[in-house]
């Protein structure tokens, strides 16, 4: 497999993650932000921190479990996937319905007295999107990519119907069924809405599953025990939880630690929350990008490691960071139009979106490099680079969120990726040596760190803006005109 075709799936994978997400920003996030009060969406943002957490832990990383274990001769696939899916299951019955019948309790410890229903709401969207892990993992391997596109895209939608139906037509007709519309639980209605829309998304997957695999015999010998499967993936799964933490411990550090007023802090936390929406542009391709990583290159090394072909992982480093870069600029280089984006009074905390880029940007690196300890089954240095990262970053976000204010997590998170990024890089230089291109890497983000500053030290306008990050992308051609032209005819 060529680069060439890990590009043709980063597509189709960015169809079904760019595209649903795309809508997602242009069309809700200006809505929610213009409806919604800072605090609101500093809520929002706080219980989707918690959504994320709980499906790292209860997954349990059984997604990567398959693509490691599933794609080999020696084991039946389908055994795989379901002892796979089975875990998840077990795991989301225990915790979700625990948290169900406490969601009183959890909700005065988050702080959220008399309101159960956010709990009962991201408890909800927690199981559905735990359960639908696995199902979406066994697409990617089974490079079924335009029904992974049709589930995800059709989640969107339904979740596009719903808010504006909730939140903006309810509110015109007084009405709904003859309930009438309460301004206060937006947030409700909000969290509802994502709610039913991952249950709509399960639901395909379940039908799609039982569908497929109706007529097919397990053989459960030909799988991998349950002891194999979590010591795989026990490390990766402290890599996903503290990935979360990293990504959006900052919206929990500024509610808790920012000032005494917790309604203040709330505003902050939207701020900062509305500062990462911005930075989706770029998580966006590295989603995509991953989607579709992880199956090709678990493909590409097959059973035998000394024998794979090391160029690609390269490569695929080297296009990210073109690409990677190229996003980061052009974020930043159009930010006094892209910002419309959001509502003005969610403007504030943009100062922090430079850190915000940097640090995602590190972070997509970090998921080329950290590929070798994935293939080479020593998961367990991830889960120490994960863990290292985090310290960091709670050290220095909530040791200098006192003095420096909401740009301090976005420093932390600047600091947690980039220190994992060396980690893993190191890591791989032992285990799986890669000849990375660090100074071609290094060249892109100066290029695009000089275009940047020159936008902003020039105060330029949009044609002068347009004009350099055109002068950005030819420049960029001309260094790798050779690579590129190699690359496309593979």
């Amino acid at each position: 497999m060529s680069l060439k075709q890990l590009g043709g799936e980063t597509i189709i994978y960015g169809l079904a993650n760019i595209l649903p997400r795309l809508l997602n920003f242009v069309i809700l996030v200006p809505f929610l932000t213009a409806v919604m009060v800072s605090e609101d969406y500093g809520v929002v943002g706080d219980l989707f921190f918690w959504i994320a957490l709980l499906i790292a832990l209860l997954t349990f990383r059984m997604d990567t479990v398959v693509f490691r274990f599933a794609s080999r001769k020696e084991y039946d696939a389908r055994a795989v996937f379901r002892k796979a899916q089975r875990f998840v299951v077990g795991a989301v019955l225990a915790v979700v319905g625990t948290g169900l019948l406490l969601a009183g309790n959890v909700a005065e410890w988050m702080s959220y007295p008399d309101r159960d229903v956010y709990v009962v709401l991201f408890l909800l969207t927690v199981a559905c999107d735990c359960l639908s892990a696995v199902p979406l993992a066994r697409l990617r391997l089974e490079r079924r990519a335009w029904f992974f596109v049709f589930v995800n895209l059709g989640n969107v939608l339904l979740l596009l119907a719903l808010v504006f139906t909730l939140l903006h037509f309810w509110p015109e007709w007084g009405t709904l069924f003859g309930v009438a519309y309460e301004e206060s639980y937006q947030v409700v209605y909000y969290m509802g809405a994502i709610a039913v829309a991952a249950a709509f998304r399960y639901l395909l997957l379940l039908a799609d599953g039982l569908w497929r695999y109706r007529k097919r015999k397990t053989d459960w010998s030909s799988s991998p025990n349950y002891g194999k499967m979590l010591a795989y993936s026990a490390p990766l799964t402290l890599v996903a939880v503290a990935g979360v933490y990293n990504a959006q411990s900052g919206l929990a550090v500024i509610k808790e630690f920012f000032g005494d007023d917790v309604t203040s802090n709330l505003y902050w936390t939207g701020q900062f929350s509305a500062a990462l929406k911005l930075a989706v542009i770029l998580n966006l391709f590295v989603t995509a990008f991953n989607y579709a990583a992880e199956p090709f290159f678990f493909r590409q090394a097959g059973s035998d490691l000394a024998t794979a072909d090391r160029t690609i992982y390269a490569d695929a480093a080297r296009a990210y960071a073109i690409v990677g870069t190229l996003v980061c600029a052009g974020i930043l280089v159009f930010l006094p139009w892209l910002k419309d984006f959001i509502g003005r009074d969610l403007q504030e905390g943009l100062f922090v979106l430079p850190f915000i880029l940097a640090g995602n940007f590190f972070l997509g690196l970090y998921s080329n490099f950290s590929i070798a300890y994935k293939l080479t089954d020593k998961t367990y240095l991830g889960g120490i680079i994960a863990f290292t990262g985090s310290i960091i970053c709670a050290a220095v976000g909530i040791g200098f969120i006192g003095e420096y204010g909401i740009i301090a997590p976005a420093l932390a998170m600047l600091a947690c990726y980039l220190t994992m990024c060396v980690l893993a890089w190191l890591v791989t230089r032992r285990v799986f040596p890669v000849p990375y291109p660090l100074l071609r890497i290094l060249l892109y983000i100066i290029l695009s760190a000089l275009t940047v500053y020159g936008a902003l030290s020039l105060d330029a306008g949009l044609g002068a803006r347009i004009a350099m990050f055109a002068a950005l992308i030819v420049t960029y051609g001309a260094v790798e005109y050779k690579w590129l032209r190699s690359v496309l005819r593979t």
